[in-house]
C-alpha cells in the first residue's frame, strides 16, 4: 500500500511539473468588437491587422498596423512584449493563429478580436 501511495504521489507531482513547465506564459484573451471599439475610443492601444496587404488596403480600422499572418513567422514585431496587443483579421481564424504565435514569442497580454472585420463592419 505504501508503494502505491508513493507511486501516485510521484505521478501527481510529475504531472504538475509538466503542466507548469509546458504551459503558455502569455495569455490570450478573446474580446468582441464592441470591447475593441470601446478600448480604441478610450485608450491608446496597439492593433495589429493580420490580413494580407490587399485585404488591409481594401479597408481597415483606423490606426491598425498591417502585419500579415503569412509573414508573421519571419517578422519580429517592433512592439513591447509586456504591453497589450490586439489582433484582428477578417473572421477570427488568422487572428487566433497570430495571437498564439505572439504568445509563444513572449507577448504577455494578447487580445484576439472574435469575429474580425466581418463583425466590425456589422456592428
Amino acid at each position: 500500500m505504501h508503494k502505491l501511495v508513493m507511486l501516485v504521489s510521484f505521478l501527481v507531482v510529475g504531472t504538475l511539473l509538466i503542466v507548469l513547465f509546458t504551459s503558455n506564459k502569455g495569455k490570450i484573451t478573446k474580446i468582441d468588437v464592441e470591447t475593441l471599439q470601446n478600448r480604441l475610443e478610450n485608450e491608446d492601444i496597439t492593433l495589429i491587422d493580420v490580413r494580407e496587404v490587399g485585404e488591409y488596403e481594401g479597408g481597415h480600422i483606423e490606426g491598425a498596423v498591417n502585419a500579415p499572418l503569412s509573414s508573421l513567422n519571419a517578422t519580429e514585431l517592433p512592439h513591447v512584449k509586456d504591453e497589450p496587443i490586439y489582433i484582428i483579421c477578417r473572421s477570427g481564424n488568422r487572428s487566433a493563429q497570430a495571437a498564439q504565435i505572439l504568445s509563444d514569442r513572449g507577448y504577455t497580454e494578447v487580445y484576439d478580436v472574435t469575429g474580425g472585420m466581418i463583425a466590425w463592419e456589422q456592428k
